[in-house]
């Protein structure tokens, strides 16, 4: 079934003239639809629909993905794609970083004027060692060889003979262990006591196909990546995931030890929160 026949019949009573529209929230207002109206008829996410929208391109995931999202909302709204994708590509053709200019390498100075400065270095090269060895040589003429000590046998050393082991007695053994003890415990005492602290979430994930995914554990920053097939992903967190997923059927995710199972189609964007509000109330 086609796109536009998804929209709901308010919006089939409007037309515009393709050539004449060069803005995609313009061209859904005037045929009275709302966001929700066209993530109905595409299926694309609304957070993507209003970066298309906005041209915030910067948004979008990566442009194998971004340009569907353009071509389904543009045929959404009835309207031409082909300039709203020409814009996406100067979008893309800016990122890319300018070509440097090839250095302009001076030329080695003239032939009259190289042999001699060569000559020169060599030169005072030549000179140079010259002085060296001349002070060498003066430096060992001037010294002397001293006579060589005597050498003296040390003294015998006194060997003191060892004391006798005391008596086993019960007092003494009592000594013993009451001081073999003390170490033990300043050591016990030394090392930090183990709390309970909170449960960390573990998320493993594999990549069976190629796939789009945006990562955001606890309040942080994002993480997004294009994984292909034999990737893999572990994160952690203390509060909960929050997961953007461009194609459902291409990965498999295990959360705390347990696999998820099957996501979805292939192709299908989802979003995901792990866990679940509901499930934080029960294990709270």
């Amino acid at each position: 079934m086609k796109e536009k026949e998804d929209l709901p019949a308010a919006g089939k009573t409007t037309e515009l003239p393709i050539e004449a529209v060069q803005d995609l929230k313009a061209a859904r207002e005037a045929r009275g639809l709302s966001l929700k109206d066209v993530f109905q008829a595409t299926r694309v996410s609304l957070v993507n629909l209003a970066a298309v929208e906005n041209g915030a391109f910067d948004r979008l995931p990566p442009p194998v993905y971004a340009r569907n999202f353009i071509r389904k909302y543009a045929r959404a709204v009835g309207v031409d794609e082909k300039p709203f994708l020409n814009r996406y590509e100067r979008y893309l053709e800016s990122l890319k970083p300018c070509s440097k200019e090839p250095e302009v390498q001076k030329p080695w100075p003239e032939n009259n004027r190289r042999y001699p400065f060569l000559f020169l270095c060599l030169a005072a090269v030549i000179v140079a060692g010259i002085l060296v060895y001349a002070l060498f040589l003066y430096d060992q003429s001037g010294k002397t060889i001293p006579p060589a000590p005597s050498v003296t046998a040390p003294p015998e050393a006194q060997i003191n003979p060892a004391p006798a082991p005391l008596p086993s007695t019960p007092e003494t053994r009592a000594q013993a262990s009451t001081e073999g003890s003390v170490p033990a415990a300043a050591e016990t005492a030394g090392r930090p006591a183990l709390t309970a602290g909170g449960k960390m979430h573990h998320l493993v994930i594999e990549a069976q196909e190629l796939t789009w995914i945006r990562i955001t554990a606890d309040r942080g920053a994002s993480y997004q990546a294009l994984l292909r097939p034999g990737d893999r992903i572990e994160r952690t967190a203390s509060d909960h995931f929050q997961l953007d997923i461009g194609n459902a059927g291409g990965l498999q995710l295990t959360y705390q030890g347990t696999s998820l199972g099957n996501l979805g189609k292939s192709g299908q964007v989802i979003h995901l929160r792990l866990p679940e509000k509901a499930a934080e109330g029960k294990t709270s």
